[in-house]
């Protein structure tokens, strides 16, 4: 399976830890993902929220999504809001990717655009 992924520090990105631990505003994570019609695909996702030690305290990672070969699928959104998931997180792991199943050479399947990780915090914070 072929992946992208990217590590957000939250301190760097102007987020203290004393902020994300007070507040923890919600996170709300976004991808949009289509198929190839010509060929089956795959799409996976995980999100992690992760502490300075960089082990996970709450995780996203839905069931695989799988499209047959010829299908119609349009483009799709998979969205998430992480809540209430307690002190320490430090960083977020946002990982995805997909594949093709017909095995074909060279990077065919499924197709990602658009991803969003928003810190969202409460109005009147």
């Amino acid at each position: 399976m072929c992946r992208k992924s990217q590590l957000i520090d939250l301190e760097k990105e102007g987020y203290s830890p004393s902020f994300m631990d007070y507040f923890q505003p919600d996170i709300r994570i976004s991808d949009w993902y289509s198929p190839r019609t010509d060929c089956g695909s795959k799409y996976k996702i995980c999100v992690e929220l992760k502490n300075q030690q960089m082990r996970p305290i709450q995780t996203f990672a839905p069931e695989t999504v799988k499209f047959e070969q010829w299908s119609e699928e349009q483009w799709t959104q998979m969205t998430h809001v992480f809540q209430n998931y307690g002190r320490g997180v430090r960083f977020i792991h946002f990982i995805h990717g997909g594949k093709d199943t017909q095995f074909w050479a060279g990077w065919y399947g499924i197709r990602l655009t658009d991803s969003c990780v928003e810190i969202c915090p409460a109005i009147g914070s």
